[in-house]
Parts: structure tokens; C-alpha cells; sequence
């Protein structure tokens, strides 16, 4: 047995492979842990993040507002515009803007509204425009014209008609 070890010339020394995989081991995986815990709270951070953008993208994609009627009041210069909402979502408009498309003079831009509007239901904007000639409707300067109005709702879409005062 000696003549064996004593041809080679070496003496077996060194860890076992047991002991060399115990101690890999006791290294990698609390590292590991820490890794995939940090991994995993950030993919549900992420995907809660995209979930709460898709639902509101979603309900701004069901918004849905009809022009029923506008009115032009002859003898001042108030504009009520009919709306509808057919829709699916509860829709809640902050702007509305009326435009003379002949000469691109902006006669209403109301940004300070607030009007919430329930799904399959009509309401009325009536609003005042700043008209310089006489502050009436039935102006030669203005019956003739026609008029662009456009409605902006809270999640972004946006609605618009041409209209004439008294043929609408």
C-alpha cells in the first residue's frame, strides 16, 4: 500500500468536494435571496403601476359625448350647447372652446369648467361669448360666420362641431 503512494510522490490534501459545495453554498444563497426578493417587489411595483394606467386609458377609450343641439341666443351672446354622453364611463368636461372659423377669432374659452356628465344622459353648457361688435348674435358680423366648438374632457378626449347661429 505504501509503494503505491510513495511511486506517485504526493500526498492527497486539499477540501473535500463536500466541503467545497457546503461552503458555494452558504455563499450563494443568501445572496440569491436578497436578489430575488428585491426582483420580485420591483416586477409587482412595475405591474401595479401599469395596471392602475391601463384602467384609466381604458375609461378614457369609453368616453363617448354627442352634439344634440346649439343654440345661438339672437339678442345677446349667450351659446347653450346640448350634450350627451353615450358613453359607458361618467365623463366630466373641463373645457369648452368656440372658435369663428372665418377669421380664427376665439370667442369662448372656458377652461374653468366642471361639468360631469353620467353615461346616457343629456346636458346643457351655457356659457357667454365675447362678442365686440354689438354682444349679439344677430349681428351682421356674426350670423353669417360659421363656428367651430370643441369640448375637452378630464381624460383627455376631445370632442367638436361646426355650427351656424340660427341653422342648427
Amino acid at each position: 500500500m505504501n509503494i503505491s503512494r510513495h511511486l506517485t510522490g504526493t500526498k492527497k490534501r486539499g477540501v473535500s468536494q463536500i466541503m467545497g459545495a457546503m461552503f458555494m453554498l452558504a455563499l450563494v444563497v443568501p445572496v440569491g435571496t436578497v436578489i430575488v426578493t428585491k426582483g420580485l417587489n420591483e416586477v409587482s411595483e412595475i405591474s401595479n403601476r401599469l395596471a392602475s394606467g391601463v384602467t384609466f386609458q381604458n375609461e378614457g377609450g369609453r368616453e363617448d359625448i354627442v352634439f344634440e343641439h346649439v343654440r345661438f341666443e339672437p339678442a345677446g351672446n349667450q351659446v347653450t350647447v346640448s350634450l350627451r354622453n353615450v358613453g359607458s364611463v361618467e365623463t366630466t368636461i373641463t373645457k369648452i372652446m368656440l372658435v369663428k372659423t372665418d377669421t380664427q377669432e376665439v370667442l369662448i374659452n372656458n377652461k374653468a369648467l366642471v361639468i360631469n356628465t353620467q353615461p346616457r344622459v343629456g346636458t346643457d353648457v351655457v356659457t357667454s361669448a365675447n362678442l365686440q361688435f354689438s354682444s349679439r348674435w344677430d349681428d351682421p358680423n356674426y350670423v353669417n360666420s360659421v363656428y367651430k366648438i370643441s369640448v375637452l374632457t378630464e381624460k383627455g378626449n376631445f370632442f367638436e362641431i361646426v355650427a351656424r347661429p340660427f341653422n342648427t
